[in-house]
């Protein structure tokens, strides 16, 4: 005899785990919420980040995230399914009228970037010339979704996308009062390092994780 099937116990939904997203390379159109993006991150560190030359790296996007030596990542809230359903309708109905429907993208939630690099004297000094060297820049999310997945996954993204890229090492730099970014960064296997370029700020920290096993 075949025994029923169980009902399935609805499990409530945190708002946590109530956030669903997606993330994707940035594209043209995507360049107005990187920018925003972008400008939310420099505002949050409250330092001055023209030794970057940021003002110049804004007007340029992608500028030297471009490909093929490297990516914009940009997370979204995925649409509700029943929001779905609603915009198939709506343009079911406005395509029987005649009338042009425009896509309209889903919130930006964070985003993240990578670009080559290349450590110069004096910074190289201890440094393998040999690896091919990448860096990963302006992670940031929105502090609506802190604690709830965005940043994780942009940095396991960026990962998987900087190995794609054919790069060996990872650098990146952060303060060492951001304490739960740099928990996050050593979480997935970034470690402490040397100074690989100037910043002007005392509590830099810089960080490397190699992207590939030695054989």
């Amino acid at each position: 005899m075949v025994q029923p099937e169980k009902p399935e116990t609805a499990v409530p939904l945190t708002p946590a785990a109530a956030l669903r997203f997606t993330i994707s390379p940035a594209t043209r159109s995507d360049l107005p919420d990187v920018i925003n993006l972008f400008t939310l991150y420099a505002e949050s560190l409250h330092i001055d980040l023209s030794f970057q030359s940021f003002t110049e790296e804004l007007a340029g996007l992608p500028g030297k995230y471009a490909q093929p030596t490297g990516e914009i990542l940009v997370a979204r809230r995925a649409p509700k399914s029943t929001e779905l359903n609603r915009d198939r309708e709506e343009t079911h109905s406005s395509s029987q009228s005649g009338d042009a429907i425009k896509d309209i993208p889903a919130e930006a939630l964070g985003c993240v970037a990578v670009r080559h690099i290349n450590i110069v004297p004096p910074f190289d000094a201890g440094f393998d010339a040999n690896t091919k060297k990448c860096e990963m820049k302006r992670l940031y999310t929105l502090p609506s979704t802190r604690g709830r997945g965005v940043g994780k996954e942009l940095i396991n993204e960026v990962l998987r996308v900087a190995v794609e890229l054919g790069y060996d090492e990872m650098y990146l730099d952060t303060l060492a009062s951001m304490g739960a970014a740099l928990a996050a960064y050593e979480k997935v296997g970034f470690i402490r390092t040397k100074a690989y370029y100037h910043n002007p700020n005392e509590d830099v920290v810089f960080l490397v994780k190699k992207l590939r096993v030695e054989e």
